[in-house]
């Protein structure tokens, strides 16, 4: 397998990264930079280290993660979609109520509904998410175990490409979010997930 074609797979590889770290970037008010960062580094890991399993592994565990995987994954972003869009509705309601007994809009403190989907992006939800958009990379890797491939080249490429494409997606997100100063953006992340999570079914 070509050099050029491992890239082309490295990138694809990278999308649902990118697509979750766009939502993630939508809650931009309590998630620091660094914890950004983390996550990118995450994704990149997984999506490697998820390769190099689904090469050494090869057809021992692959009707195993092709059975149950994406249900696994789809689990997981579903959830934490679920929790993030009824974070913002329950902050809605919470501003609403706030402003009947002050008469002073925006009292709730910035957020809450982030930090219900992922406080500050926590190692826990990282890894969570990290797992969920990895599966694919390690059927990838069965793949590359029956082909003639460039191993190093090509773990390296699917997870650089996938920290590089995972930290635009954030950026993306963040910069989407100063158009809201609604919680639409929060909402807007958890569909994402959860869409995320009903495309790996098929």
């Amino acid at each position: 397998m070509g050099y050029i074609a491992i890239i082309l797979i490295a990138i694809t590889e990278a999308m649902d990264c990118f697509a979750v770290s766009i939502s993630t970037g939508l809650c931009k008010s309590t998630i620091p930079y660094s914890r950004a960062v983390l996550q990118s580094f995450s994704f990149g890991f997984f999506q490697g280290g998820m390769t190099l399993l689904g090469f050494f592994l090869g057809k021992v565990a692959e009707r195993w993660v092709s059975a149950f995987g994406p249900y696994i994954a789809c689990g997981i972003l579903s959830i934490l979609g679920l929790r993030m869009i009824w974070g913002a509705i329950r902050e809605m309601r919470e501003a609403k109520a706030s402003e009947a007994r002050d008469g002073q809009a925006g009292t709730i403190s910035s957020g809450a509904s982030c930090e219900i989907a992922a406080p500050s992006l926590t190692l826990k939800s990282i890894v969570l998410l990290s797992i969920a958009t990895s599966i694919d990379a390690f059927a990838v890797g069965v793949s590359f175990a029956f082909a003639k491939v460039d191993l190093i080249f090509a773990t390296a490429a699917i997870a650089i490409a996938s920290f590089v494409i995972a930290q635009i997606g954030f950026e993306i997100g963040k910069r989407t979010a100063r158009l809201f100063k609604t919680k639409v953006p929060e909402i807007i992340a958890g569909c994402i997930l959860i869409g995320i999570g009903v495309k790996l079914l098929f």
